[in-house]
C-alpha cells in the first residue's frame, strides 16, 4: 500500500489540487485501487491518495 499527502495551505484553487492528484494518478498501474481522501478546514487543505496494489496470483 502507498501513499501519497499533501497539505496546501491557505486558499488553493480546486485546480490546482486536481492538476496534482491527476499527476500522482498517472504515475499509478490503472488496475490499482486508488482512494482519495480530501479534508478542508479553515484555511488550509489536505489531500490523501491511497493506492491498494493489485495482487498477481
Amino acid at each position: 500500500m502507498k501513499t501519497f499527502q499533501k497539505f496546501f495551505r491557505y486558499r488553493v484553487s480546486y485546480e490546482n489540487i486536481d492538476k496534482y492528484v491527476n499527476l500522482v494518478l498517472k504515475t499509478l498501474d490503472p488496475d490499482d485501487e486508488v482512494y482519495v481522501h480530501y479534508e478542508e478546514e479553515d484555511n488550509s487543505q489536505f489531500v490523501k491518495i491511497e493506492v491498494l496494489d493489485r495482487i498477481l496470483h
